[in-house]
């Protein structure tokens, strides 16, 4: 399913080997392989790798989905030869740069899922936290694997969960994704006074709640002290392919430099019916566009597309379809 103008179709990542890597997540989420070949001719620049002919044709790609939900998919490239180093190589979850994690639902047991991902390479930065999160709570786990593909795994607590009747399985699709900024007022802004977007959800308070308790890694003794600032946002304002930008009230390292064809969470897809519109409030917000012209995207067909990377480093891409 393509939803024009609500959210994210799907997430790019790049790994060492994309079948593999595709097996073992499909495997640990209960997803489906929707989609497997080697990589298109006229894929974006920075999606084809290394520039020897041979390898970009040995190079594959493949999408995997949620049974029931085909969005909010996850789409893995790799090429052939040495893979490349990692877009955030040695980041902590509050380092900024990039797109720091995609967000998943654990519909049933959070432990499970968490064991399942265990079990496809991933480790968890901090134990499965219980997490205040404004007016929701929620157990949550967050986790990276050598790929550099950070996953965050949330379960509702309260207020109950809506949305996802008829959604089978312990994992939902990909509802969410995180970026890691300095500065939160100029990303706001992208989102909300440039691209239109509704908030969501916004909150302050601090990275840790009572006794310093956090999902990410934080010391204890430290995480009640660092102020941190959370904001959502989406085009119908709908927790569904939206963006979530986060600052820490501490200084870390910065990725924002880093860029495909390195490997990691690479870009964010959105399908938009105005695409010269998304171009245009994407300059207007900060951003350089880096990529304008027709792609190949499988399996869906032939699409137009232009593709951003923010002042932080997090590529954007709209397509349009036909």
């Amino acid at each position: 399913m393509i939803a024009l103008d609500n959210g994210f179709q799907e997430v790019v990542g790049i790994v060492a080997e994309a079948e593999a890597a595709g097996r073992r997540l499909a495997l640990a989420l209960g997803y489906d392989v929707v989609y497997s070949g080697e990589l298109a001719p006229s894929l974006p620049a920075p999606f084809l790798g290394p520039s020897d002919e041979d390898k970009v044709e040995r190079g594959c790609e493949v999408l995997i989905a949620h049974p029931d939900i085909r969005r909010g998919a996850i789409r893995l490239l790799s090429y052939a030869g040495e893979p490349a180093a990692l877009m955030r190589d040695g980041a902590q979850p509050w380092d900024t740069g990039g797109i720091f994690d995609i967000n998943i639902r654990a519909l049933d047991d959070i432990e499970t899922l968490h064991q399942a991902l265990g079990r496809a390479g991933h480790r968890a930065f901090a134990p499965i936290t219980n997490w205040q999160f404004g007016a929701l709570s929620v157990r949550e786990v967050v986790e990276n694997d050598a790929d550099g593909l950070c996953i965050a795994l949330m379960q509702r607590v309260s207020p109950p969960l809506q949305g996802y009747d008829g959604v089978g399985g312990n994992a939902s699709w990909v509802f969410n994704s995180t970026q890691v900024v300095t500065d939160f007022a100029q990303a706001r802004a992208l989102f909300v006074d440039h691209l239109g977007w509704v908030p969501v959800q916004e909150t302050e308070g601090f990275a840790g709640n009572a006794g310093g308790i956090n999902c990410m890694g934080l010391p204890l003794s430290l995480a009640e002290q660092i102020p941190m600032r959370i904001g959502i946002y989406q085009a119908q304002g709908r927790m569904e392919g939206s963006v979530e930008i986060v600052s820490f009230g501490c200084t870390g390292h910065d990725f924002s430099q880093s860029r495909p064809p390195m490997r990691g969470w690479a870009a964010l897809r959105f399908p938009v019916s105005d695409i010269d519109g998304f171009a245009k409030a994407m300059v207007a917000g900060g951003c350089e566009i880096v990529e304008s012209g027709r792609v190949e995207w499988a399996p869906y067909g032939s699409a137009e597309l232009v593709a951003a990377v923010t002042p932080w480093g997090a590529r954007l891409e709209g397509l349009r379809l036909g």
